[in-house]
């Protein structure tokens, strides 16, 4: 007897052991099975967006090695996979390349004025004690016309370049900002979606006319009052600058101050309601609904989940695209305003003192585009986050 029961014992701890093991496989089995069916809905999902136009917008954009030549399909793959295209190392390599590029074409130009301001401290010293002052004044008044006339090509290339700038804001607006307004209305975000989508038109509009119709002007009279304010040494403008430089960051600063407080405190608002509402839907879609409840809730889960993947990768490929629009016309404003500066520093003491005012005065001046091209990026950013982050909280 007693061995019958020591054999009985034996089979039942053998039968669970095995019945464990074939659990665990039958479980672990389904968990690849989960993760595989996640891995086809999402492409399903990235194959459905129409992303042609943000992807032709990329391809204008002049990308790091790593976002080169990859379509925004691939991309959104790579970060749903958490593999980000690139890398720290390739990234600091980009801007470094960059970097080098605009100094090397803003150097020549520079050396140029360096030369001419001192051919013109040279004839000065030599033909002092000959000619007249008129005479003197005339030669000073062609050599600061050679180096006006040189500052202000690289100041037009410039000011193209940040209008080229504005119309990549509106192109990015248009491209970026539909398929994430898509995402949030299929995840519920409804009352975001209704902020978001008249806000970013506007943005939109009010960049391209706050820059290209005021802040433009106003830098180009603003060196316009630099020019003729160092023809001669009677003629006073500084003050005129400075006026002309304080309103334009003033406009810069309340436009998008206030547009980013009102984004903010709005997206933010909007959305903690969307997140309610998602949370409260799937409540009721597992609690309400007899027999299928749970498996709907995690089916709208899945689905949910997927979505905000997309939406959040598309976020994350906005900024980096944002960084790199900003950082072409920031890099190419602040290594000539700062050259301007060591140059003007240089001829002081050797050529006149009105080339090197000059010179100082426009480099001044640039703080304006400065101003206004931070305060895009820092706009365009800022409303990314904000669209990453809503829907979230109620997804997650």
């Amino acid at each position: 007897m007693k061995k019958f029961l020591v054999v009985l014992l034996l089979a039942i701890v053998l039968f669970t052991f095995e019945e464990t093991q074939a659990e665990a496989f039958a479980q672990s089995k389904s968990e690849e099975e989960v993760q595989a069916e996640i891995g086809s809905e999402i492409e399903k999902y990235i194959e459905s967006l129409d992303l042609n136009e943000f992807d032709r917008f990329l391809q204008s954009v002049d990308l790091p090695d790593g976002m080169q030549n990859t379509s925004v399909k691939g991309l959104i793959s790579s970060f749903v996979e958490g593999k980000v295209p690139l890398s720290p190392q390739g990234f600091f390599s980009y801007l470094g390349e960059k970097a080098l590029g605009a100094l090397s074409g803003t150097l020549v130009t520079l050396l140029t004025v360096v030369i001419i301001a001192v051919m013109s401290s040279i004839l000065s010293g030599l033909t002092s004690g000959f000619v007249k002052k008129q005479t003197i004044d005339v030669v000073h008044f062609v050599f600061y016309a050679l180096v006006v006339t040189i500052v202000m090509v690289k100041v037009a290339s410039i000011i193209t370049e940040c209008k080229n700038f504005c119309l990549s804001v509106n192109k990015f607006s248009e491209t970026i900002y539909p398929p994430l307004i898509t995402l949030m209305s299929a995840l519920g975000g409804s009352v975001s979606t209704s902020i978001y989508k008249p806000q970013i038109a506007f943005f939109s509009v009010i960049i391209s006319k706050v820059i290209g119709n005021v802040i433009l002007p106003l830098f180009i009279a603003t060196i316009a009052f630099c020019l003729i304010g160092n023809l001669s040494s009677s003629i006073k403008m500084d003050k005129i600058q400075s006026a002309i430089s304080y309103a334009s960051t003033l406009i810069v600063s309340c436009v998008f101050g206030l547009f980013m407080t009102y984004l903010t405190i709005a997206g933010i608002t909007g959305g903690m309601v969307d997140g309610v509402g998602i949370k409260a839907a799937k409540f009721v879609l597992s609690g309400y609904v007899p027999i299928l409840g749970g498996y709907l809730s995690q089916g709208f889960d899945l689905i949910s989940a997927g979505c905000v993947l997309i939406k959040n990768s598309i976020g994350m490929i906005g900024i980096i695209s944002v960084l790199i629009m900003i950082f072409k016309p920031l890099l190419h404003i602040t290594i000539f305003s700062f050259s301007l500066k060591i140059v003007a520093s240089l001829i002081q003491p050797l050529g006149d003192k009105r080339i090197s005012d000059f010179l100082y005065s426009v480099s001044n001046a640039t703080k304006i585009l400065v101003t206004a091209v931070l305060g895009s990026g820092f706009v365009m950013i800022l409303t990314l986050i904000l669209m990453v982050v809503t829907c979230n909280v109620g997804v997650l």
